[in-house]
Parts: C-alpha cells; structure tokens; sequence
C-alpha cells in the first residue's frame, strides 16, 4: 500500500512539476506557418522577419518558426540581430549550426565560436562537406597534418557517395 501511494505521489509531483515549471509546447497553427514558409520561399524575407518579430514578441517561437527567423536573418545579412538571436536560442539543430558558422565567415562582425559551438560542427563533419568546408574556413591555421588527412579521406568518402548517386540517377527511367 505504501509502495502505491509512492507512485502516486511522485507521479503527482512529477506532473505539476512539468505543467507548472516546464515550457509550455507551443500550438502552431499549421496554415500559418505554411504561410509563412511559402513567404520565406518567395523571397519575402522582410515580411517574415517583421511577423515572426512580432510573434516572438507575444507568445515566443516554436523550433520551425525560430528557424525562418535566423535564417531570414541571416539572408537580409542583419548580422547583430542573427547572433543575438543565436544566443537566445537553446535548441540549435544542424541546420541552424551550419547558418552560424556561415555568418561567422560572411559578417563582418568580430565572433569566435564557442568550443561547444566547434563540437556542434565536428559532429557534422561526417555527414556534411558543407560542415567540413566550414570547418576549414574557421580553423584555417589551425589544422593539424592528421586532421588534413582525415578531412581529405571524408572528401573522398564524399566523392564516392556523389558518383553512387549519379549511377544510380543515370539508371532511373
């Protein structure tokens, strides 16, 4: 009996705990944001910073919206704003890693990357020659001979993937 009322306690707590201390997921009316996304596609990127401005404002931004947010950002070249954005953000999928890295390179705004931020990127380096390029770009004097070799090993790796993928397109009907 006691072990039940345990249970029941602690799954008691542990529910008013989330409710009352945990963020609340945001309802994302699913229209709106393919409205906005098919915005952001057009090339409106003015109108797509200004309502997610806006909507940052009143009730905060759910994971897809903070994506368009930072990389309308990025592309309206609002560097300031872009990096204190980043630092607001707490989750930071690959994608966003990858726009960071990018307007490190491309802004003229002094930034180092945080060694968290540089782990963020290493972990893409298998998957990305995009994320590799950037890699080099950050770190231009400082990469190591084995470094160089293992990048230039995962360049071929990459190669080998795209002439897979070309044999294969070529033989589709």
């Amino acid at each position: 009996m006691k072990r039940m009322n345990l249970s029941f306690v602690l799954r008691f707590l542990l529910f008013f705990s989330c409710l009352f201390g945990c963020h609340p997921n945001l309802q994302v009316d699913r229209n709106e944001l393919k409205l906005i996304q098919d915005a952001y596609q057009s090339g409106h990127l003015t109108v797509v910073e200004a309502i997610l401005r806006d909507r940052k404002k009143e009730r905060g931004l759910s994971l897809e919206e903070t994506k368009l947010f930072l990389k309308s950002l990025f592309y309206l070249n609002e560097w300031e704003d872009f990096f204190s954005e980043w630092e607001k953000t707490n989750e930071k999928p690959p994608e966003l890693v990858l726009y960071y890295f990018k307007a490190i390179l491309s802004s003229k705004v002094k930034r180092e990357a945080t060694a968290s931020e540089m782990n963020d990127l290493l972990v893409l380096l298998p998957v990305s020659p995009e994320a590799c390029l950037l890699y080099l770009r950050s770190n231009d004097s400082k990469i190591t001979k084995f470094q160089k070799q293992i990048l230039l090993a995962q360049s071929k790796q990459f190669q080998t993937y795209l002439d897979i993928l070309q044999k294969e397109l070529h033989s589709k009907p």
